[in-house]
């Protein structure tokens, strides 16, 4: 571009610098301090990131060059973006009674909700496990409950129904048409993943085989009949919760397409049928810019498969939801905070739909409050952020470019490693995929217990004053257990054929129940059991609220909760910041620190030490003043109590072996592991 003439002069006064004279800039501004350690950090992803990012460095990408809803569809996966139709409010509704269903649904689309996310209770499990507490559909009767009002060729509709898929669909298809509305007016998706079920719950009770079968079944029946139907769903967040990075919870997201598309071309549909009723479910973490990249990296390489299988402009449906491995129980209401960024990271990304989870969503699926903010958060990116009015706003961004390169090359990597080696199935058979999945999970707990990796309320920053959330009262009626007893009815058709759907729907029709109907979809004789090691679902806090429970229930059971004195040595004014770190540093676990008074002797300090009831103490000052009073300190207090636990705040440098030689027993700073500390100083009072 020719830049106007009148600017010329301007711009002769700001010269074009290179990369090397910026460089060498910083390293001057640091004056001698390590440059690669201060500002070029490495993700979970193994992705190194740079300081600054130039348009050199995303030059040759291809993708720069693809329109929205083209090519790779990295920009989006519509021409037009979010402009023609914005990203589905699609909030779960959990509960198990229709009539409440009812109550909460209406609640959710009055406030602006556009897709009824409606998590389903898997049969046969026990009452307290999270995929039993679900809406439990028992007849087509319950159903019409549960949907009084509800205008189903209005809004779309995603039941999370797994194994029992064809049942609900059957029942949902059924009460279409008995509103007189027809199939292909519906719009939504059945989630039926048995790749995710299977790492999820670790086993698959009637084998892969037949839930692919179901699969093939209902995706015939949805191309001819409801084409608007998602019917294929591929699950990322087993693998996020479970700690994954995002290039592990893309890579096994892909491979599991493929497994899906390979099955189901086995079965009769073909790769261009199975690419138009696709819906991949993503969770959303709190590392932002690294969750936009793989959201825009997920189409890249749908589209990569698609064009493998020779499927040109395959339809894209990502649906996303906030991540649960970040939330916290304590302080919960800083989980708004989480939310909000991570929602935010999932539009800009363009997100076909998303569900928001409310603040207490750890221990339930939420309150009128906390689904209300939640569904506020969307209504503010849209009215308030304007985005639904900005195609691909993260476009043209140097740094996001070259991350959704890097976290698309590293997960098709991730993906080609999985297929060379047989497949998803064959992988989590053999425990690979669970083993990749905990050392990188297993990595970042370390980094949480070290406080490298901050959770606001948890590990850093808590309130004591905050009470824990409480577990959600689920009411009747009780989840349904499996059928042990030799069903009468029996559907004709084959497991894999869409006629199935067509006799399924006809019996639901007819009154039949849903328990039924998911007995008749089994085949007869022994079922084909499948176990796995499954990958547990967790959230980085479980640690910290273990140890804050303990706390609790010790203060409940004594009248006062654990306690460590703070020996402030001299003014505190002149180290207020490390005395308020290290109170923070032991209110995490639960300890209430008693840091109210400064010491100006260490006579004094030694009198309060000796009076406290607390068996802890930290002695806390400058270091100028650790050289003239920590020896002659510990010594006076070990002498007075012999029994105590004495720690200094602040790295000893070469004053260690002197200072324990004194009586100090450990150091608080900021290479402690946080996590373990507590947990021995709360053993040593007894807490634990």
């Amino acid at each position: 571009m020719t830049s106007p003439a009148h600017a010329e002069p301007l711009l002769a006064e700001f010269p074009e610098h290179t990369y090397d004279q910026w460089h060498q800039a910083a390293e001057q501004l640091l004056k001698g301090a390590s440059f690669e350690k201060l500002l070029v950090s490495k993700t979970y992803e193994n992705i190194t990131i740079q300081p600054i990012y130039r348009s050199e460095d995303i030059a040759g990408f291809p993708q720069r060059h693809h329109l929205p809803g083209s090519g790779s569809q990295v920009r989006a996966s519509q021409p037009s973006g979010f402009l023609k139709s914005g990203w589905d409010i699609s909030q779960e509704l959990v509960t198990r009674c229709p009539a409440k269903f009812n109550k909460i649904a209406l609640e959710g689309l009055r406030g602006g909700q556009s897709e009824l996310n409606i998590p389903i209770t898997r049969r046969g499990l026990p009452a307290t496990h999270a995929s039993s507490i679900g809406l439990i559909l028992k007849h087509l009767s319950s159903l019409n409950t549960a949907l009084t009002d509800v205008d189903l060729g209005a809004i779309s509709t995603f039941w999370r129904a797994g194994s029992d898929t064809i049942p609900v669909a059957a029942l949902v298809f059924a009460a279409a048409q008995q509103r007189g509305l027809p199939l292909a007016t519906l719009h939504g998706c059945f989630e039926n993943d048995p790749l995710a079920d299977l790492a999820r719950l670790g086993s698959l009770e009637a084998g892969l085989g037949l839930r692919l079968d179901h699969l093939a079944a209902l995706t015939g029946f949805a191309s001819t009949e409801a084409p608007h139907i998602q019917t294929i769903v591929v699950q990322g967040d087993v693998y996020h919760n479970g700690g994954a990075s995002a290039t592990q919870e893309l890579g096994y997201a892909i491979a599991t397409l493929v497994s899906y598309i390979d099955e189901l071309k086995n079965r009769g549909i073909p790769p261009a049928t199975a690419f138009q009723h696709i819906r991949l479910c993503l969770s959303v973490g709190s590392d932002y810019f690294m969750e936009i990249a793989k959201l825009r990296a997920a189409r890249w390489l749908v589209s990569k498969v698609a064009e493998a299988y020779g499927v040109s402009h395959p339809a894209i449906h990502i649906h996303a939801s906030t991540s649960r491995w970040n939330k916290t129980t304590y302080d919960a209401h800083t989980n708004m905070l989480r939310v909000t960024a991570e929602a935010f990271a999932a539009v800009v990304a363009g997100v076909n739909s998303l569900h928001i989870g409310p603040y207490d969503e750890a221990l339930g699926g939420g309150d009128t409050f906390s689904r209300r903010i939640a569904r506020n958060v969307h209504i503010i990116l849209r009215e308030e952020c304007g985005l639904d009015r900005v195609i691909d706003p993260a476009g043209g961004s140097n740094y996001i470019e070259c991350l959704t390169d890097q976290v698309a090359a590293k997960s098709w990597t991730i993906f080609q490693d999985v297929d060379a080696k047989g497949g998803m199935l064959s992988n989590l058979e053999n425990g690979s995929i669970q083993a990749a999945v905990a050392a990188v999970c297993n990595a970042k707990l370390q980094n949480i217990r070290r406080r490298k990796d901050k959770l606001v309320g948890c590990n850093m920053y808590p309130d004591l004053k905050g009470k824990k959330l409480t577990p959600a009262t689920i009411t009747a009626p009780h989840p349904p257990t499996a059928s042990t007893t030799p069903c009468s009815f029996q559907l004709v058709a084959s497991p894999a054929s869409p006629s199935l759907l067509t006799e399924a729907i006809a019996a639901a029709l007819n009154g039949t129940s849903t328990a039924t109907l998911a007995a008749a979809c089994l085949p007869t004789g022994p079922l084909p059991a499948l176990t796995i090691t499954p990958i547990p679902q967790r959230r980085a806090a479980e640690e910290y609220e273990a140890l804050r429970d303990a706390a609790t229930t010790f203060a409940l059971t004594t009248g006062t909760p654990p306690a460590i004195l703070q020996l402030n040595i001299g003014p505190s004014g002149r180290f207020r910041l490390r005395a308020d770190w290290t109170a923070s540093f032991f209110e995490a676990a639960g300890f209430a620190v008693d840091g109210s008074r400064d010491f100006p002797s260490i006579a004094e300090a030694v009198q309060a030490a000796s009076a406290s009831k607390s068996g802890i103490a930290v002695i806390t000052s400058d270091d100028a003043t650790y050289l003239e009073a920590v020896v002659p300190l510990a010594t006076a207090v070990k002498a007075a109590r012999a029994d105590i636990t004495l720690l200094v705040a602040g790295a000893p440098g070469d004053n260690e072996a002197a200072w324990r030689a004194a009586g100090v027993d450990d150091f608080v700073n900021v290479r402690s592991n946080n996590y373990e500390l507590n947990r021995q100083l709360l053993a040593k009072a007894g807490v634990l």
